[in-house]
């Protein structure tokens, strides 16, 4: 997740008391049970969290996350000006998932990725921590799919940006075909093994009425293509620019229309439910 456009707030927001000390503790355990789950998913090889602080300081919204060489752990406080803490402590595990798993701590080794090997493959590491996140959710804080794309909602206002970047778009997108999937394939996500990642590119949806998409399997790699009319599209990508005159129903139901259609699934009668609760 990377930080919004948005400018920074005024000093007296800045100076304002915006996360207290019994919040910052819940957040600390909040990780400190990530870890032990990914322990017990056999992502990591340890249960123990990070052997050194973590803090929740204000900084610029130029960063959210940052490990210095002692390994403290900084989780920027900016966003919360602007978000719920339900929606923030997404944010942090999903940076912590980059910190301990896939050992991308700072922007500055984002950057480095993209370098020695090209954006795609940042995209793929964003993908991932959005599904073990998600799974998490899922899996041990009890989040419906409506529930869980409600947090989304809310992201992409925090998360908005003054121009559509086709990237961020297919990150977008193939986050939601990975999330979706795993919550339409398995109920009980106790011992849930598998972990299908959608990374897709869209340049084939205006001349072919498909998007080409790389499915990453735990045994293997493929590439494939999903069925989506440019009108399925044009509605995917109104949900991603445009979710400040969407309302939270219609938002969801647009993402919600839109993959069960790519995947071939129909949507559950249980989902159904949820979205007339909206």
């Amino acid at each position: 997740m990377e930080p919004s456009a948005l400018p920074i707030p005024p000093a007296a927001a800045v100076e304002k008391e915006i996360l207290s000390d019994k919040e910052k503790d819940q957040l600390i355990e909040e990780v400190n049970l990530f870890a032990h789950w990914l322990k017990e998913k056999k992502i990591v090889k340890t249960s123990k969290s990070h052997k050194h602080t973590i803090e929740f300081p204000f900084g610029d919204n130029s960063w959210f996350m940052r490990v210095n060489k002692n390994g403290d752990v900084a989780f920027n406080i900016n966003i919360l000006n602007r978000c719920s803490i339900e929606y923030y402590k997404l944010v942090v595990l999903h940076e912590y998932f980059h910190l301990v798993v896939q050992g991308v701590p700072n922007k500055e080794d984002a950057v480095t990725i993209k370098d020695d090997f090209g954006d795609v493959l940042m995209r793929l590491l964003d993908i991932e921590a959005d599904y073990f996140a998600a799974l998490y959710f899922k899996e041990k804080l009890g989040y419906s799919l409506v529930r869980f794309l409600s947090l989304y909602y809310e992201g992409n206002a925090v998360f908005a940006s003054p121009r559509l970047r086709p990237t961020k778009l297919e990150r977008f997108i193939g986050t939601m075909l990975s999330i979706i999937n795993m919550y339409i394939n398995s109920e009980d996500t106790s011992n849930f093994k598998e972990c299908d990642l959608y990374l897709p590119t869209i340049q084939a949806i205006y001349t072919e009425n498909s998007l080409h998409v790389m499915v990453i399997k735990k045994e293997h790699i493929y590439v494939t293509e999903i069925s989506a009319r440019y009108e399925d599209f044009a509605n995917i990508k109104q949900c991603y620019v445009n979710v400040d005159t969407l309302t939270r129903k219609g938002y969801i139901e647009g993402i919600i229309d839109f993959t069960f259609k790519a995947l071939g699934k129909k949507i559950p009668d249980s989902v159904k439910a949820d979205l007339l609760l909206i």
